[in-house]
């Protein structure tokens, strides 16, 4: 098969426990019209040694084996090698509904650049709920259509993850649209805000067909990083440039704002992570820099939030009291880790 229909891509790191699933709800699909990518990116499990038996069963499998340079680099490698008309992403621990690949090939078109459906949250292997992008299955063959209902996958953040999408490979490469290898949080919306810029034929279909799986205390957003602000903030400008080149920057700064304070809070929280390493003193001193920033001072004075978390985050903010802030981050942490 030298043009399969749909290449998919999962970059594997450490992923001994559950790529075996992964590849094997793939495997089991009706549709025998793609490819899978395999890009191993550096393990030192056995994960390497799994998917080359894979590979031997099946011819439609291809592993690659390169040195460990993160998930963003081996998507990219990823595209770069795939043959397929279309693209999508799996990550190793996640794995597809029954069926899923049969339902995308029956929708998809030749018109379509981009396709994104929902998926299911499974919260430490129990199901938990269901997310989807709308009431309905839509179609979008206009570009200023589909913007203003983008907006609504942005602010419920369902434009974030790649794994709920299929890409027009020919769409990708004509815009030279990568994921950021230099990014350890954030290169999925990064990649996905270059891919809605200028997109003018988008389907959305009203069904999970992803299994997502979350697991307490694992991976990257469980650890603490310095630089989670920062990197929020850029991509928050960002979205933000996306949006006034879009015309539509006015009727949704509020969206940005909420974002912001949510972001701010968020990395005040994160401070009680485990491997955080700032002082008390530290942490009091960041605080009072980032809530002295001109733009952050002008957003928590505005006050247009209609929701209650972040009207209580705005309040907390606009006191100025570093250790109150700082002891309602480490109160709301803990009903974080609760979940």
């Amino acid at each position: 098969m030298d043009v399969p229909l749909i290449s998919i891509i999962i970059p594997v790191y450490n992923g001994e426990k559950t790529i075996g699933r992964a590849i094997n709800s793939i495997l089991s699909q009706n549709s025998l019209d793609f490819e899978l990518l395999l890009i191993n990116d550096g393990s030192h499990d056995n994960s390497l040694q799994l998917m080359e038996k894979f590979k031997e069963r099946d011819s439609r499998i291809r592993v690659f084996d390169i040195i460990n340079s993160g998930v963003s680099f081996a998507r990219n490698h990823g595209i770069n090698h795939a043959k397929g008309k279309y693209i999508t992403f799996l990550d190793a621990d996640d794995y597809y509904v029954e069926k899923s690949l049969e339902k995308i090939l029956s929708v998809i078109d030749d018109g379509t650049q981009l396709m994104i459906f929902g998926y299911n949250v499974e919260y430490d292997n129990k199901f938990s709920r269901s997310t989807l992008p709308f009431g309905e299955s839509l179609q979008f063959s206009d570009k200023k259509d589909f913007r203003e209902y983008a907006v609504s996958l942005i602010r419920n953040e369902m434009i974030n993850a790649p794994w709920n999408k299929i890409y027009l490979t020919s769409y990708l490469k004509e815009k030279q649209i990568l994921f950021p290898p230099e990014l350890n949080i954030g290169e999925d919306l990064k990649f996905n805000l270059a891919v809605i810029r200028d997109v003018n034929y988008v389907k959305i279909f009203n069904e999970a067909l992803v299994n997502y799986t979350v697991k307490k205390g694992e991976g990257l957003v469980s650890r603490f990083r310095s630089n989670r602000f920062e990197l929020r903030y850029s991509l928050l400008m960002e979205l933000k440039e996306l949006l006034m080149y879009w015309g539509i920057l006015q009727n949704n700064q509020a969206m940005i704002d909420r974002f912001l304070i949510r972001d701010i809070m968020a990395y005040f929280m994160d401070f009680y992570k485990s491997n955080c390493k700032f002082s008390y003193s530290e942490k009091l001193e960041l605080i009072e820099e980032i809530l002295s920033r001109k733009d952050i001072k002008e957003i928590l004075l505005k006050s247009h939030y209609d929701d209650l978390t972040t009207k209580l985050l705005e309040l907390i903010l606009r006191t100025n009291n570093c250790r109150f802030i700082l002891l309602s981050a480490k109160i709301l942490n803990i009903k974080r880790a609760l979940r």
